[in-house]
């Protein structure tokens, strides 16, 4: 495939919000574009001392990929556990009393649904490719064979069960993970979607009461923070639960922005080392980091690239300039 400014609209190269299925192949790792080992190695090394961590920065930033790029399905001997809660009413996460239930539930969708991918491929209906995208979320493929079924064995209890009850068949879920040599680990990087600043009262709930409950099952915990948190309670306050606390690092070069549009281009235009000159000027890099500078958010940055492309193919240019950049940002 021919490289060209057609191509990058058509293959969606700018793709501002990837499925999650997505994120760790697009990711481009932090520690590779500063140089360092401050923030995926850190974190990897956190999980696997069962240290209870924060990723920290602002919406867009790249939290949610640097977790799914450290937590993802083929991490060897570990099984991220990814609780939704952005689509969740708050009440699911208010107390442990309530945060119990939708644990519980989650694994048990989750359990169930790979019991019946493995029915299915048992009875020859379904192909490889359409497993992988099927009924399991991205970061559940650990859960498989016998220990989907007994995942679901454990999840099968009362609607009327007390609380302490549902925290036994929990910590028993947990502990059939780990015999199956894997390490659990609870995911929460949707956080900020909706623990926002003007829900103060949830913003501690969470991060104090259920995070501590959390805490004593015994699985690791990776939770994504927004800095905003930090006007409602002191950063050491608010994250004293979470012992590794890692910040996305700021991204200083140019340079870092020609490298990840580079691995979009790759992974969904399936042109390897493309040459981005063709079709975007030095200036527009330039341009495209300049509005990451200013909002932080690299999701930004890549949505007004999306714009740019379309208005530049608009007007029939075939090369993304500065120009086009900086119209589409003041555009909104």
């Amino acid at each position: 495939m021919t490289l060209t400014l057609a191509t990058l609209r058509e293959c969606y190269v700018f793709e501002s919000t990837p499925q999650r299925g997505n994120l760790a192949a697009l990711h481009v790792p932090f520690d590779q574009l500063t140089g360092n080992d401050r923030t995926e190695t850190r974190l990897l090394g956190a999980v696997h001392r069962n240290e209870p961590s924060a990723v920290v920065g602002a919406s867009g930033s790249g939290k949610s990929s640097v977790i799914a790029h450290v937590l993802n399905p083929v991490t060897e001997g570990v099984a991220p556990l990814l609780v939704p809660v952005a689509a969740m009413p708050a009440i699911t996460v208010d107390t442990p009393a309530h945060l119990v239930d939708h644990l519980v539930a989650t694994v048990s969708r989750h359990a169930h649904a790979a019991m019946d991918v493995d029915a299915e491929l048992a009875n020859r209906t379904r192909t490889v490719i359409r497993t992988r995208r099927g009924a399991l979320g991205a970061g559940w493929g650990w859960i498989r064979g016998d220990l989907a079924r007994e995942v679901r064995h454990q999840t099968q209890i009362e609607r009327t069960a007390s609380f302490a009850d549902k925290t036994d068949v929990l910590i028993r879920i947990l502990e059939a993970i780990a015999a199956d040599e894997l390490r659990p680990v609870l995911v929460f990087d949707d956080t900020d979607r909706w623990l926002g600043i003007e829900r103060a009262d949830l913003v501690q709930q969470f991060f104090g009461e259920s995070l501590r409950w959390l805490l004593d099952l015994g699985a690791g915990v990776v939770v994504a923070v927004h800095h905003a948190y930090f006007s409602i309670a002191p950063q050491v306050d608010l994250l004293q639960y979470l012992d590794t606390q890692i910040t996305i690092p700021k991204l200083t070069d140019p340079a870092s922005i020609s490298s990840i549009i580079t691995r979009r281009i790759e992974r969904f235009a399936a042109i390897h080392e493309p040459d981005l000159a063709h079709v975007i000027a030095d200036d527009a890099l330039v341009a495209i980091h300049d509005v990451y500078a200013k909002t932080s958010s690299l999701r930004r940055a890549i949505h007004v690239s999306h714009t740019a492309v379309h208005e530049a193919l608009d007007t029939g240019d075939t090369r993304l300039t500065a120009n086009h950049i900086i119209a589409a940002d003041n555009a909104g």
